[in-house]
């Protein structure tokens, strides 16, 4: 992989899963779908500089990047057991709630929610996902039956291959709102009307779905994550090597990988980690990490990359975007559901650029490649507050490039943290 990670160091600009699908077409000459899974474990390996081990560990180890692959990969599944029966599944790319088409029907596919299965019963969430954060903030939250696909189809188990397929007419409704459909919802597995009844979709033949085709091997690049899944580590990676699946990697898996080799970096240096509770105050869940100085005062860190839109390239003057707010909410100063960190939440913010940003940055501002990660600290005096919540961080931080700089993370930052005894 040095000839590829050569080509890539020189072509790639901002990292993102459509842009490193196109580089490995034009390095391999083949289709990225095509690749074998050790390839494309290896390319994304490159991008970041990491090892397959971290790559495994982000998977396997973060429940909000296995919950999205886990979708991802089920439908990248299904599409494989329909092609082994030359049944046509058309899928539907884009922000809809349909995911595939087959004889005019539209489905939509889930994975099951664990918290809710027990004995017989399987479970899943059919909410929004973008929106209102619960129904405490509108019924919005949501799906309405009419606005729902034909059919739901749910993952039972990969061995043997279960679904059921129901019709959204028959979908369980939240109480005191007929028109919407509950989430999470309990369906009876073994219910012959749909355990594996494709004839409701128009399907005649009798199925056959080989599970060898699915089964974990002995020889996984992935073994943890495939473990978890069940699943060859084959379809996790088909699963990301999609462009319309861009979620998974440019706005999942890249930040916590960024948390990762912050946190491995740290550990590297004997640094001790803290848990966000251990300061006793409120809102603990909205910084990611403590660290203890060597005054024994404990220090709360908020980690973020940047908003590559929002990054403006232009020579000395480069500046960057560091999107500093939630994912969900609104932005407005309500206690629960606002979007907007307060300024007690943290007292530093991180911002952690990968190789491929740190790249781009280096080369536009000071004429040089730095295909390396690089850290900076930002002091929460430092960053905007928001014009109007003035008690609150503003939703993004712009700042340039060449000023970052004295923020970066070095040896003299590292030395100021209590160790690991």
């Amino acid at each position: 992989m040095n000839k590829f990670y050569e080509f890539l160091t020189k072509n790639i600009h901002g990292g993102r899963i459509s842009e490193i699908i196109d580089i490995s077409e034009s390095f391999f000459n083949k289709r990225a779908c095509d690749l074998s899974p050790d390839k494309k474990a290896d390319i994304l390996c490159s991008v970041m500089r990491i090892t397959r081990n971290d790559l495994d560990d982000v998977i396997a180890n973060h429940s909000e990047v296995f919950r999205t692959i886990k979708g991802h990969a089920f439908e990248v599944v299904f599409d494989a057991m329909m092609a082994v029966n030359n049944i046509d599944c058309m899928e539907v790319g884009g922000d809809t709630d349909i995911d595939r088409i087959i004889n005019d029907y539209s489905l939509q596919l889930k994975t099951p929610f664990i918290g809710g299965c027990s004995q017989g019963i399987v479970s899943y969430k059919t909410h929004k996902t973008h929106g209102a954060k619960s129904e405490t903030e509108s019924v919005d939250y949501y799906h309405k039956i009419e606005d729902f696909a034909d059919f739901l189809v749910g993952l039972v188990s990969y061995e043997p291959f279960t679904v059921l397929i129901v019709p959204k007419e028959s979908l369980p409704r939240v109480s005191e709102h007929s028109n919407y459909i509950q989430s999470p919802m309990y369906l009876h597995i073994d219910n012959p009307a749909a355990n594996n009844n494709f004839k409701q979709l128009g399907i005649a033949q009798r199925l056959y779905f080989p599970t060898n085709l699915l089964s974990p091997s002995n020889n996984e690049c992935l073994p943890k994550s495939s473990e978890l899944l069940q699943l060859k580590s084959d379809y996790i990676l088909r699963a990301i090597f999609i462009k319309d699946n861009f979620r998974i990697w440019d706005m999942n898996m890249r930040g916590f990988i960024r948390e990762h080799i912050l946190i491995k970096y740290l550990t590297v240096h004997r640094i001790k980690i803290y848990p966000a509770t251990v300061t006793g105050l409120e809102r603990p869940d909205k910084c990611d990490l403590v660290l203890k100085h060597a005054d024994h005062h404990y220090i709360r860190f908020q980690v973020k990359g940047l908003t590559w839109n929002g990054t403006t390239l232009d020579g000395i003057n480069t500046k960057i975007d560091c999107e500093s707010q939630l994912s969900r909410g609104r932005v407005n100063d309500h206690p629960t559901q606002s979007r907007l960190y307060k300024i007690t939440d943290f007292d530093n913010l991180i911002i952690a650029i990968d190789p491929p940003y740190s790249n781009t940055l280096s080369i536009n501002t000071f004429k040089k490649y730095d295909y390396h990660w690089n850290f900076y600290c930002v002091p929460m005096s430092k960053l905007k507050k928001h014009r109007i919540y003035t008690n609150r961080v503003a939703s993004h931080q712009y700042i340039p490039y060449k000023e970052l700089q004295k923020y970066r993370i070095d040896s003299s930052w590292m030395n100021q943290w209590l160790p690991e005894l």
